[in-house]
């Protein structure tokens, strides 16, 4: 993974966080845990040649990326 691609997942998650409404935005944490976990995720399925290509073509990643780490705070308040 080289600094392009980490580059356009912070921006996709960037743009995932603005699509939720002003009550429900991430907050800059949740924000930049979201771009390592799919930072991860991807680096995790490199080794069986997927790409972010292909995970765009399943789902919206940066969006349930930061689902992901939204209900993860909520389940340990």
């Amino acid at each position: 993974m080289n600094q392009n691609h980490l580059d356009e997942i912070a921006r996709r998650v960037s743009y995932a966080a603005k699509q939720f409404a002003p009550d429900h935005r991430p907050s800059v944490r949740q924000t930049v845990d979201a771009c390592s976990v799919l930072r991860d995720m991807i680096q995790a399925t490199e080794i069986h040649g997927l790409t972010f290509g292909d995970f765009d073509a399943v789902a919206d990643f940066p969006r349930l990326a930061i689902q992901l780490v939204k209900a993860r705070d909520d389940e340990s308040r």
